[in-house]
């Protein structure tokens, strides 16, 4: 009789019961696969974000408070030999969308001079910045954009803007940007839209941000310091942040996604641990009669602790691998639209797969403990005696 065959008949003594225990590992299991892969995600991109070194400088009063654009010279003037910055943006939110569909792009009216500078990691080549600077309709486009409604350099875009004052504006698109972040980032000229507005009679010449693109990460600390005692007690005091606490502010305004996913992954490993350690009891209470019988033949204490790890583990072992596929192929499957201008590309982490992995065994062979020390310390008489 091999331990395989055992443990075999074991599992399929109660089907239903081991079903129920199998899937009550998975579910917990690819929660915490996809708990734990969403905190690696952000915080590789918030990795990715600090290499930048971009500086955010808004109003105090918040995000949508207007700031001259004159302050961009202020600005640049504390550094004139460009020991500290390279290079500053003024942006000013414009809130386009296509004609006719719900979903506004994360457009964006910039310095015009700057753009590039600023946006390194934008990768525009020599032609595609001279395009940028020579064509006032110009555009950057994400490719999450680009790929929804099927844009391609040369094509001809017509955005409606969201806020006052309301304007329809054609754009031509000299740049797709890869891998994008956000894929429905939409940049224009900001000349561009002030000549729209004044062509309308109206005034738009406020900023609602200045990017400073830095020499250095000591370099941005210190004009960090620098610009904010510059403006404090004047209209347009300012604040400035580094590009991942100013991503970091709208991400919280959804709620601390980092610190909820670490207590789910928290919870799922409690939840397991009382599933497996009740499962393991009840068959082991159910098997007391047929483990005194293996001792009662001659199977020795050693085989019979390893029958009731075994089966243990085989169980956790079953579950988190389901689970794992499930969080993987959430993760993986398009469950939206994949060109999506929202949707981020999904990513897997190692991290979680092997970890959700580890702690199942880890809690198997907890679970497994107990019962497996009880099955050795079983009086053969004693068991007889008590079932019978």
């Amino acid at each position: 009789m091999t331990l395989s065959y055992v443990l075999m008949q074991n599992l399929r003594r109660n089907p239903l019961r081991t079903a129920l225990t199998g899937v009550a590992f998975a579910l917990p299991m690819a929660i915490f696969v996809l708990a734990i892969s969403t905190v690696v995600m952000l915080t590789k991109t918030a990795a990715r974000i600090e290499q930048q070194l971009r500086l955010a400088v808004h109003h105090k009063a918040g995000i949508t408070a207007f700031m001259p654009e004159g302050m961009r010279r202020k600005i640049e003037d504390l550094d004139p030999n460009r020991q500290r910055l390279l290079a500053v943006c003024a942006m000013r939110w414009f809130g386009g969308r296509i004609p006719d569909t719900p979903n506004p792009l994360m457009s964006l009216a910039c310095d015009v001079d700057t753009f590039p500078t600023v946006y390194q990691d934008v990768p525009m080549t020599a032609a595609e910045v001279e395009q940028w600077q020579h064509e006032r309709r110009a555009a950057v486009v994400g490719d999450g954009a680009a790929n929804q409604y099927g844009w391609t350099p040369g094509s001809r875009v017509v955005l409606d803007s969201t806020i006052p004052p309301y304007q329809r504006l054609e754009f031509i698109v000299v740049k797709i940007i890869p891998n994008a972040s956000p894929p429905n980032a939409f940049y224009l000229r900001r000349d561009y839209l002030l000549e729209s507005l004044q062509a309308r009679g109206l005034t738009g010449t406020g900023c609602n941000i200045f990017w400073v693109k830095c020499r250095s990460a000591a370099a941005l600390r210190t004009l960090q310091k620098d610009i904010d005692a510059l403006f404090a007690n004047s209209p347009d005091e300012t604040r400035s942040e580094d590009e991942n606490a100013f991503i970091a502010g709208f991400i919280e305004a959804l709620g601390d996604i980092p610190g909820l996913a670490r207590v789910m992954a928290t919870v799922v490993v409690f939840i397991i641990a009382l599933v497996a350690g009740n499962t393991m009891m009840m068959s082991f209470r159910e098997r007391i009669r047929e483990l005194a019988v293996f001792k009662a033949i001659g199977f020795p204490s050693s085989r019979v602790f390893l029958i009731v790890l075994s089966e243990s583990l085989l169980l956790a072992l079953f579950g988190s691998l389901v689970g794992i596929a499930l969080g993987v192929g959430f993760l993986l499957v398009p469950w939206h639209n994949p060109h999506s201008e929202s949707i981020s590309a999904p990513e897997v982490s190692w991290i979680a797969v092997l970890g959700s992995l580890a702690i199942g065994l880890t809690v198997g062979l907890v679970a497994g403990l107990w019962p497996a020390y009880q099955a050795v310390r079983l009086r053969t008489t004693d068991a007889l005696r008590q079932v019978v």
